[in-house]
């Protein structure tokens, strides 16, 4: 069955955005290499919230120009009034119903790959739920002392982690943990 896996780049100081809302910062020093490559060819779904979703310009773009080109999940309270472009690879379902719902949903899509769970308030829901099977932190090499939190509302919760994966590249270094659930 295909693993819950809530993925991102965050600064050093944890956080997923710059306090005007853009991650061009973020992304300055990543540099895919096989074994990150390697790790983006096993993803089979995403789930998105509606935030990260709106973060292109165009919602088209998705099916043109997107680096996972697998079912996308969107987990919304409005729907757009237009839906967007897809292609035979990727789709975009947009739900309503709560992050269970979406997860269910992209693990059915994804099959025997893995659903990447973008998105600090989704992934928040998600962890809070018990859905997140690992957690993929790419490290940028800079404090932004600003912005988007990654874990922001998790402050009641306790959560164990067991380190089974590191990949370095020049310029970053992203941890994957194994979410140890609750007996």
């Amino acid at each position: 069955m295909a693993k819950a896996c809530f993925g991102m780049i965050v600064s050093l100081d944890g956080f997923i955005n710059d306090g005007a809302g853009k991650l061009d910062k973020l992304y300055e020093s990543f540099e895919p290499n096989e074994e990150i490559n390697e790790v983006m060819a096993k993803t089979g779904a995403m789930v998105m919230g509606r935030r990260t979703y709106d973060m292109t310009d165009d919602s088209d773009a998705y099916a043109d120009d997107y680096e996972f080109q697998v079912p996308i999940f969107v987990l919304t309270h409005h729907p757009p009034a237009k839906h967007p472009k897809e292609n035979d690879d990727l789709s975009i379902t947009l739900v309503t119903e709560g992050i269970e719902t979406a997860v269910r949903k992209a693990r059915a899509a994804a099959g025997e790959k893995d659903v990447v769970i973008l998105g600090a308030d989704i992934g928040q829901q998600a962890l809070r739920a018990n859905l997140v099977d690992e957690l993929q932190i790419a490290i940028a090499p800079l404090l932004l002392g600003t912005g988007t939190r990654m874990f922001e509302h998790l402050e009641d919760m306790e959560i164990h982690l067991e380190k089974i994966r590191t990949i370095e590249s020049r310029r970053q270094v992203e941890i994957h943990y194994k979410v140890i659930k609750p007996s």
